[in-house]
């Protein structure tokens, strides 16, 4: 059953720039960044509201196409609830088409502050297995989007097993062993 979000609920995301393709690892690698879009949400009694500020500011809709609301709603539908209405700020800091991965930021942004809404409610939020294959259904690709859901450095993956791509991924740590100096 579909539930719906009151009006009130706030939730905020900080999601980091990603760079990905590294060396040999075309789609597959990807690497979390110090640079960062934070993204804001309250749902409301009714009607959309995107505020957009400093990358992309006068240059992305403010509408329900815009990326981030896409995800959203996306990921409101995924966790089988739903909002009256939504106030959406992005306070964009990632340049966009930069190759810094800012669509994966903005979509891994929208399924996050999705899981703090619905984590308010006591409903269950997105697994972060979902979430990776969410932000790849978007992206077409999962190296960007892993690294924005898991941070750090990722290897990841697509699996065509049936009609739909499967997307997975894990993150890349470093052996006890390794030490590294400044």
């Amino acid at each position: 059953m579909i539930q719906t979000l009151p009006a009130g609920l706030t939730a905020t995301a900080v999601v980091a720039a990603s760079s990905a393709n590294l060396g040999p690892g075309f789609d597959s690698l990807g690497l979390a960044l110090s640079l960062y879009d934070e993204i804001t949400v309250e749902t409301t009694e009714y009607g959309l509201t995107v505020e957009v500020e400093g990358e992309g500011a006068g240059q992305v809709p403010l509408d329900s196409t815009h990326l981030v609301v896409r995800a959203i709603e996306h990921g409101l539908h995924a966790a089988d609830v739903t909002v009256s209405g939504l106030k959406v700020h992005c306070r964009n800091d990632i340049p966009h088409s930069r190759g810094l991965g800012s669509s994966a930021s903005a979509v891994v942004g929208g399924l996050a502050v999705v899981n703090g809404l619905v984590t308010q409610v006591d409903s269950p939020p997105l697994a972060e297995s979902e979430l990776i294959q969410l932000a790849s259904e978007f992206e077409g690709h999962p190296d960007n989007a892993s690294a924005g859901v898991l941070g750090g450095a990722v290897v990841s993956w697509t699996e065509h097993e049936g009609v739909l791509p499967r997307y997975a991924a894990v993150p890349l740590r470093l052996h006890p062993d390794i030490h590294l100096f400044p």
